[in-house]
């Protein structure tokens, strides 16, 4: 379940156009709001490790993901 409750937070922030509310995520995932911080957490660190493009940061109270900030040169 924890695995799918990350496959699938990372599915919706991937389709979401606003920051996405923890308590949505919870609620859609059926998961706590503590455990969507720890996995969005697993998510930032497997994303800064495999050095990506991208970040999940957090906004206006919720989450999206956005470029990396070290590439802000090229955008």
């Amino acid at each position: 379940m924890e695995d799918e409750a990350k496959r699938a937070i990372e599915a919706i922030l991937m389709v979401t156009e606003h920051p996405a509310d923890p308590a949505l995520l919870a609620q859609l995932t059926e998961v706590s709001t503590d455990e969507v911080a720890r996995l969005v957490g697993e998510l930032r660190a497997e994303y800064e490790s495999d050095n990506r493009g991208f970040v999940i940061a957090e906004v206006a109270g919720g989450y999206r993901f956005q470029s990396h900030p070290d590439l802000a040169p090229y955008l």
